[in-house]
């Protein structure tokens, strides 16, 4: 794995479906194009530190699209920490915004695979958040 723009790609592209799930602009079939970045084995631990499997977090999204209509998300400080041939582990920043102008920052480490003849996925997701 040594295409650093198609990783970083995928945080950056699938933050912003989780962004449009959460507004509302993503349409209802679109749940299924955003659960299809994780792994059926992916696992995220959460920054309240539950573990979610992938059909938690399935069952997490469904119930809310539209839920938070004035939600942004902004994805920054992107940092491979290490590559192999099937997949990458990387960090990064999230910042969430509500209309009120709550913030919430998180860093995250995700595990990545890219296993041969398929897209690249989320494997594991560790979440943890950063006091102001």
């Amino acid at each position: 794995m040594t295409d650093t723009n198609k990783l970083f790609s995928e945080i950056i592209d699938t933050c912003a479906a989780i962004e449009h799930w959460f507004t509302g602009t993503a349409k209802p079939a679109d749940l299924a194009l955003l659960l299809e970045h994780f792994s059926p084995e992916f696992r995220m631990i959460s920054m309240q530190g539950s573990v979610l499997d992938k059909g938690a977090v399935t069952d997490f999204f469904g119930p809310l699209r539209g839920k938070s209509p004035q939600l942004r998300i902004v994805v920054d400080e992107i940092e491979i920490v290490c590559q192999w041939a099937e997949g990458a582990c990387l960090t990064y920043r999230e910042t969430q915004a509500d209309a009120d102008g709550i913030q919430t920052v998180r860093r995250s480490t995700v595990v990545m695979e890219a296993l041969a003849g398929e897209p690249l996925r989320w494997r594991h997701l560790h979440e943890t958040p950063v006091s102001a």
